[in-house]
């Protein structure tokens, strides 16, 4: 297992995974929340247009953000805050000077909203040709959970996706009802040893350090989002759900809600963990943001 990282590193929250051809380039930005490292754009980054431009914009790298993922009792980020800390790096690096697609994965899809909902209020929405959400849950009522009423299989099944993807292995695991996601850790553990993800005589107090790190990452997303009360974006939105989505079932995971629009779905291959990796979904998005990142 890795070890964490130390949230007092400075590291640069803004990097540029892809240079574009010439001077004239089309610019995608990609606000990343961590759980998977920044690298798993890698393939995105390789399958975009020569005249494209992709950079990243990783929270993980703001450490009061990384903190409060580390220890529960450290105060949160607001919304607002890291959406503005994004907005600074991108006006730093002259990002922000031409049009621009903003696309945000899992929890990066929510600051994104609120960098578009910022630019908009400026009176520079016109900046934005395209705000793109990969599997993002909207921060309205009816998703919003606390960490309580979050439901036990749920969240193994999460976390299975988050082994797999990790591990490069396809990873599937069938577990009875649990009153709590640790109580089928054990199960996890011996399916991921037969499944070849995890070697022989991989201890469960590994496993258990694993998740509990995953899972304070959840948390703290979690808390982060529960004060956010934005309200409705006149512009559209569009949404990007793999097949094994964090809530398959559930539409559009409520951005209709949050858009004076309708919202533009688009599925792909793969899980929420993969879909940045999974070849067909990778070229299924490479089309998609090539096509509205125009300048």
């Amino acid at each position: 297992m890795s070890r964490r990282p130390d949230p007092t590193t400075p590291r640069p929250v803004l990097r540029t995974l892809r240079d574009a051809d010439g001077a004239a380039a089309h610019r995608i930005c990609a606000v990343h929340p961590g759980a998977l490292a920044a690298g798993e754009w890698g393939p995105l980054a390789g399958r975009l247009p020569a005249d494209t431009a992709l950079y990243l914009l990783d929270l993980g790298s703001v450490p009061e953000f990384l903190a409060a993922a580390l220890d529960p009792r450290a105060p949160v980020v607001p919304i607002g805050d890291l959406a503005a800390r994004c907005l600074d790096e991108l006006a730093g690096a002259r990002i922000d000077s031409g049009p621009f697609t903003l696309v945000g994965w899992s929890f990066g899809g929510v600051v994104a909203y609120e960098i578009a909902a910022r630019l908009d209020a400026a009176g520079r929405g016109a900046l934005l040709r395209d705000l793109v959400l990969l599997d993002s849950i909207a921060p309205v009522p009816a998703f919003k959970r606390t960490d309580e009423l979050l439901d036990a299989a749920m969240l193994l099944d999460w976390f299975t996706m988050y082994l797999g993807a990790k591990r490069r292995r396809p990873f599937t695991v069938s577990v009875p009802p649990l009153a709590a996601p640790e109580d089928g850790l054990p199960q996890v553990l011996a399916a991921a040893i037969a499944q070849g993800l995890l070697p022989e005589g991989t201890e469960l107090a590994g496993l258990r350090k694993l998740y509990a790190a995953y899972q304070g990452g959840l948390s703290r997303n979690n808390r982060c989002t529960a004060p956010y009360e934005p309200g409705p974006l006149d512009r559209p939105l569009t949404l990007v759900k793999p097949e094994r989505s964090l809530l398959p079932d559930e539409g559009d995971l409520g951005w209709s809600g949050l858009s004076s629009h309708p919202v533009r779905e688009t599925g792909v291959p793969g899980d929420h963990y993969t879909m940045l990796r999974d070849p067909g979904a990778v070229s299924v998005l490479a089309g998609l943001l090539a096509g509205s990142a125009v300048v």
